[in-house]
């Protein structure tokens, strides 16, 4: 058996049916130099959720887009991993409410977990953990989160960076699933964690330290705030030296990845990230200008996109990363 068993089968998401472009921003905000950020984020246009509509309700269109597509998974699923930081409740977790919607068995785990950027990452290592011990076969690991509620209307870099959305992932055992996986077998996973970034990208107040009953107090903020330019540094120093010590534990060079999947945290991460390890942009591909950057969601997103347009030979390099709040950041090196 490999050291981390299991395959990346297939991917779903959905994204809500609003779309928010520049010129529409602009147009709201005629003081806002909008070319000029767009040059920052690259992003041109974003898909946010309704008044109304949650992450959950995405994650639940994008799942059963996914069984649609495979009906005998219904009756697969032995384990619901949900990523999110914009649950329906406190309490229960939005995997039970999966469980409860789709129809799933009751003899399966199910839990969510709290993490941005890097979730996926995250995720991928606990399912192929959980098949590893044989807790599970097929593990459905879903992605949502909705942002746009926890932004300020008036602040420029959140509001042109980020998009809502989500995805549902299928990860099985390759020969047992009866479906030409979109990847093989995940070879190695690093992932960290830096507490000391814990506020350069947060939500300080509505948690238990500072409540909602807390609101008049000073200093109450309810949304975002991050500070770019320290997520930047992350990049530049930490998440770059992760990838780089991946492959050379791997006694692999940048070269033969074959593509790589980087969380799409804004243009200028993707072109620190391509330039400091040498990638040609082809073998990085991005759908941040029309979609923006989906957290949890951007790299199943990503990954969806580009199979749905291009393929791979069997057994080419592929690497995915994610990185964010926390600070954590991960990755992995897969094949095809």
């Amino acid at each position: 058996m490999n050291r981390f068993p299991g395959s990346l089968i297939d991917v779903e998401y959905c994204l809500p049916d609003q779309v928010v472009s520049n010129s529409s921003l602009h147009s709201k905000f005629p003081e806002w130099n909008v070319d000029q950020t767009a040059k920052r984020t690259g992003v041109f246009e974003r898909r946010i959720a309704r008044y109304d509509e949650t992450a959950y309700d995405l994650a639940l269109i994008a799942a059963h887009k996914l069984i649609g597509k495979y009906p005998s998974l219904q009756n697969k699923v032995d384990a619901i991993i949900f990523c999110t930081q914009s649950p329906d409740y406190l309490m229960p977790s939005n995997a039970f409410l999966l469980q409860r919607d789709l129809g799933l068995k009751n003899e399966l785990l199910a839990f969510d977990y709290s993490l941005a950027c890097s979730g996926y990452i995250y995720g991928l290592l606990m399912a192929s953990s959980f098949i590893s011990t044989g807790v599970a076969k097929n593990v459905l690991l879903v992605t949502a989160d909705t942002y746009s509620k926890h932004i300020a209307e008036d602040d420029r870099s959140t509001r042109m960076l980020f998009g809502d959305g989500a995805s549902a992932s299928w990860i099985g055992i390759a020969n047992q699933c009866e479906v030409e996986p979109l990847m093989n077998s995940f070879e190695d996973f690093q992932c960290a964690s830096d507490g000391k970034g814990w506020d350069k990208f947060i939500i300080k107040s509505g948690g238990s330290r500072q409540p909602v009953s807390a609101s008049g107090e000073l200093g109450y903020n309810d949304k975002i705030a991050m500070n770019g330019l320290q997520v930047l540094n992350l990049v530049n120093d930490k998440v770059t030296r992760q990838v780089l010590e991946l492959l050379q534990r791997n006694q692999l060079d940048v070269e033969q990845i074959d593509q790589f999947f980087f969380h799409q945290a804004s243009a200028l991460a993707l072109d620190s990230l391509r330039r400091k390890l040498k990638i040609d942009p082809e073998r990085a591909f991005s759908n941040l200008g029309n979609v923006g950057n989906t957290v949890s969601s951007s790299i199943p997103i990503l990954i969806k996109d580009y199979f749905s347009q291009d393929s791979l030979t069997r057994g080419s390099k592929l690497v995915l990363c994610g990185f964010g709040v926390g600070y954590s950041w991960g990755s992995l090196l897969a094949s095809k």
